[in-house]
């Protein structure tokens, strides 16, 4: 009797595989073709009077310069971005000018008369100058085809003395630009 039972399994068993196997079904495939995905960029300009090296002669202590119109613009294809910017020293005649080095910084936006009264972000040494969008209550992100304007105005200390006759200093701007979700930034 088992052995008529185990017969009977493998007859079952070899009938469904061939009923399986001898089965018709239809199928279809769609394909969605070309996806491209292109990273995003992070593209500023300076424009204005600023985007060329300012060459000043002739200060006194204690007389602040015209002002100087630093707009910074990001490109049309790039990402919404936050920025920072200061001063560094390149090099000085006389050791410790670049220290009597001061700076006034007034910013808004593109558009808004009279520079002469923004709101002042920073107004000390030239050496401490450090703007950071996200610290400024006017700039937070530039947004893509936006400027943020600057107007910088230097001045050489008034307790610069004699020694400071006739020597320069030289100095860079740097504008640093990131994403604005970037955890890596110092602010």
């Amino acid at each position: 009797m088992l052995k008529i039972l185990k017969s009977m399994l493998v007859i079952v068993a070899v009938a469904a595989v061939g009923v399986g196997a001898t089965g018709a079904y239809f199928t279809d495939q769609e394909v969605v073709a070309g996806n491209t995905f292109t990273a995003g960029q992070i593209d500023i300009e300076i424009r204005g009077a600023g985007s060329a090296p300012q060459i000043v002669t002739g200060m006194a202590p204690g007389v602040w310069t015209s002002p100087v119109e630093y707009d910074i613009y990001n490109l049309a294809n790039s990402l919404p971005v936050k920025y920072m910017f200061d001063a560094t020293k390149a090099s000085e005649t006389e050791p410790g000018m670049y220290d009597l080095m001061n700076v006034t910084v007034r910013h808004t936006f593109a558009g808004t008369p009279s520079p002469a009264s923004w709101p002042i972000v920073y107004q000390g040494p030239l050496s401490g100058m450090d703007i950071n969008s996200i610290d400024d209550a006017i700039a937070d992100t530039l947004g893509t085809n936006i400027t943020h304007v600057y107007y910088l105005q230097y001045q050489l200390d008034a307790s610069a003395g004699d020694e400071y006759q006739g020597d320069s200093v030289e100095f860079d701007l740097t504008f640093d630009a990131t994403q604005p979700g970037n955890p890596g930034w110092t602010e």
